[in-house]
């Protein structure tokens, strides 16, 4: 089972960076249901939460893909 980028729910774990420094100020969580995205989270539960909630809602699978680029069906 694989990801469908234009249908399925998507938790991108994203590394968020000082634009100035580039020292790293933590992560955050982005929910994209195939091209819209639905809202970036300060949590990753919150987050998986949503997306679990969007895949139910429109019949489909939710993916969290962590910052290495792995994905974990939901």
């Amino acid at each position: 089972m694989t990801p469908d980028l234009e249908r399925d729910v998507m938790v991108y774990e994203v590394a968020m960076l000082d634009a100035l420094s580039g020292v790293s100020i933590g992560d955050r969580w982005a929910v994209w249901v195939g091209r819209e995205s639905e809202g970036s989270f300060d949590s990753e539960s919150e987050a998986v939460a949503i997306g679990i909630q969007l895949a139910n809602e429109n019949g489909c699978t939710a993916w969290l893909i962590k910052e290495s680029g792995s994905a974990i069906a939901l």
